[in-house]
């Protein structure tokens, strides 16, 4: 008589066997504020007391004019009639959410601590999109969309930024400039010799470090928050700080409430704001439409 075996496997023991929840959680990556931090601030001082608008005055080069000899012949007195830069503070952002008790009471994660720190990572997000915005309408531009920048391209950027009188004090690009490129647009980078091999560029290491260093004197920096005009393409910038204003008039910090009604907290943050591309009077003498020439549009993947 054959012998059968009965087993004891995870079908019967079910009962006694226990599902874990993790005491940790798979948060959502929280992209870096890159381009908030490389522009100009200078506008925001009064504006944080009262008002919706920022007026920022432009003032124009003096012209020459060749002085007729004798008393008779007085000189003439120039008057330019300038223009201002405007600054609007109108874009009200916020973040919220409501939790009822019975999920505070029953989850045994701490949703709303969790939620809470997610506010300003979602404010500052919002800052982020709308300064990227802002390349795409600069009048100056190098490159295609969905095609990798060459050398040539980065040293045309240059060359333009150059021309606007911002390298005059040394051809060599400081601080206060700034390259910002997409993920793919550095990758691009790392595959120019130029950018990557030492005997070019001593701080460029791409094999050992994956980094391609400073490009023509600009400071490099990768932002995952640029816009996407098409697939396979993004909006770059080579900028100077003063290309763009950032101008915070309130940033509220997390305010919560409880609503009898719905037997939950609600949990808001909120700030107000405005963003502008800062366009300036041109060199020539007398005045004349301002220019956006602090900044290059760089079209690429």
């Amino acid at each position: 008589m054959a012998v059968t075996d009965a087993a004891i496997t995870v079908n019967t023991a079910a009962a006694f066997i226990p599902e874990i929840w993790a005491d940790g959680v798979l948060e959502a990556v929280e992209f870096a504020s890159v381009i908030q931090k490389r522009v100009t601030r200078e506008y925001e001082g009064e504006i944080r007391q009262l008002g919706d608008t920022v007026h920022i005055p432009r003032l124009s080069n003096l012209t020459t004019q060749t002085k007729a000899p004798g008393v008779t012949n007085p000189i003439a007195f120039e008057a330019i009639s300038e223009t201002e830069q405007i600054i609007t503070i109108a874009t009200h952002e916020y973040a919220a959410f409501l939790i009822e008790d019975v999920v505070q009471v029953q989850a045994r994660a701490d949703l709303r601590a969790r939620y809470e720190r997610k506010i300003g990572y979602a404010l500052a997000r919002g800052r982020e999109i709308a300064l990227a915005n802002l390349f795409g309408g600069l009048s100056q531009y190098v490159g295609a969309w969905g095609v990798e920048l060459t050398a040539d391209d980065y040293l045309a950027a240059w060359q333009k930024l150059a021309e606007a009188g911002l390298l005059e004090a040394s051809p060599d690009p400081g601080e206060d400039f700034s390259i910002i490129l997409s993920p793919a647009a550095y990758a691009a980078a790392l595959r120019t010799e130029v950018f990557a091999n030492r005997q070019y560029n001593t701080q460029g290491d791409a094999i050992a470090r994956a980094r391609v260093g400073d490009i023509y004197g600009f400071p490099v920096f990768i932002s995952n928050l640029l816009k996407v005009p098409a697939a396979g393409a993004h909006d770059c910038v080579a900028m100077h700080r003063s290309c763009f204003a950032l101008a915070v008039q309130k940033e509220v910090g997390v305010r919560s409430q409880y609503l009898i009604r719905n037997l939950a907290d609600g949990v808001v943050g909120w700030n107000l704001y405005g963003v502008a591309e800062l366009n300036y009077p041109p060199e020539t003498p007398g005045g004349g439409t301002a220019v956006d020439n602090r900044g290059v549009w760089l079209r690429t993947v």
